[in-house]
């Protein structure tokens, strides 16, 4: 049927196919949705006008957010204390966003984002620089806080 059908519903459709929409990240959906939507000659203009709006306040929000974390992770400084660890903070905000996307999850997305990061760096921590004997006092400490 997909050959038969108009190009925008055909794109949306093979896209539909290729993974279903409950698994895709909602905003991220949404962002490709506008540019079908806005290609279909029965649009509703102000429909999509006030979309690309919520968008867009949307990514502002996400970008003063990613601000915010940026200046924590500098603060605390992990990329000059422990150089072997991966600097992953957009990466953890982006999973946290993938769970979060909703405005009114902000700062349970910051919280998140900041445990995920601390955990990776631990993670670096096992995986990259501490012997054995030095990774199983750090184990005792961690399981003692």
């Amino acid at each position: 049927m997909l050959p038969h059908l108009n190009s925008s519903f055909a794109e949306e459709v093979n896209r539909t196919l290729e993974l279903p929409l409950h698994k895709r990240m909602p905003r991220l959906e949404a962002r490709q949705y506008i540019s079908i939507y806005e290609a279909d000659a029965a649009r509703n203009d102000l429909l999509l006008e006030i979309a690309k709006l919520d968008f867009n306040s949307l990514q502002k929000l996400h970008r003063t957010e990613l601000c915010d974390l940026s200046r924590w992770w500098k603060a605390i400084d992990f990329a000059t204390k422990l150089s072997f660890a991966r600097d992953r903070l957009v990466e953890c905000y982006f999973w946290i966003l993938g769970v979060h996307s909703e405005p009114k999850y902000s700062i349970s997305r910051k919280y998140m984002t900041k445990i995920i990061a601390i955990a990776s760096v631990t993670d670096d921590i096992y995986d990259v620089y501490g012997t054995l004997d030095e990774l199983k006092l750090f184990t005792n400490a961690i399981e003692r806080y």
